[in-house]
């Protein structure tokens, strides 16, 4: 289902934040077996907790919480994961009836053999979860394979999130304006969540307008 009330710029300002607060609290309480060292995802009843978040499984969490999490458990399609959710279900506060009702962040349609963590399909085949983490692994198990199949059919690797966004127009959704929102979207996130180059000081250059002391002992 592709959502069209969104704002670029709204993209640009949740993922910036993500990338200038980094490990920063999300979420409401904490338990204290977990640390904020803790490198895996853990689930534990209704909770999911990584890093420092601390994240509902029953509530969909921000844009920024869930990007933080989808680079922990799809490290490769963090990226296309948050832009394809952007579009599909909406950006904080407008969820997609599918996100409401089945936890369908992205679209995806009920598998027919592949391996899924979707409870079963709606009437209208849309995969239903348990709770939103589900999708996202879901997504990347999905993704996995649409991979090895531009593998075998292409004989190379993917160069570029960019190409597996245009490999999935067609299949995974055939709507043009699809393929150019999600492009959108997807370059900001890469752009917003970049490593940032050091920019060293300028080295210091003596204005030449000032005397120093060597130069007046030496020119009386």
């Amino acid at each position: 289902m592709l959502r069209s009330k969104w704002i670029f710029p709204t993209v640009v300002l949740i993922l910036c934040s993500a990338a200038v607060i980094g490990k920063a609290t999300f979420g409401t309480s904490k338990t204290s077996f977990v640390k904020a060292s803790d490198t895996a995802i853990v689930l534990s009843g209704d909770s999911l907790y990584f890093d420092t978040l601390s994240l509902s499984l029953k509530r969909i969490p921000t844009v920024m919480a869930m990007h933080h999490v989808a680079t922990k458990a799809i490290p490769k399609w963090a990226n296309i994961f948050t832009a394809i959710k952007i579009i599909e279900s909406g950006v904080d506060g407008q969820y997609s009836k599918y996100a409401r009702l089945y936890n369908n962040l992205v679209g995806m349609r009920q598998p027919r053999a592949r391996k899924t963590t979707s409870l079963g399909g709606s009437k209208t085949n849309y995969a239903i979860y348990a709770h939103w983490y589900d999708c996202i692994l879901d997504f990347g198990l999905y993704l996995d394979g649409i991979e090895r199949s531009f593998i075998r059919k292409r004989g190379r690797n993917l160069k570029s999130d960019q190409e597996m966004v245009r490999y999935l127009y067609g299949i995974y959704n055939t709507n043009t304006r699809w393929r150019t929102d999600v492009l959108k979207v997807l370059g900001e996130i890469q752009e917003a969540t970049a490593p940032k180059p050091l920019i060293p000081p300028a080295p210091y250059e003596q204005d030449p307008a000032v005397t120093t002391p060597s130069a007046t002992l030496n020119n009386p």
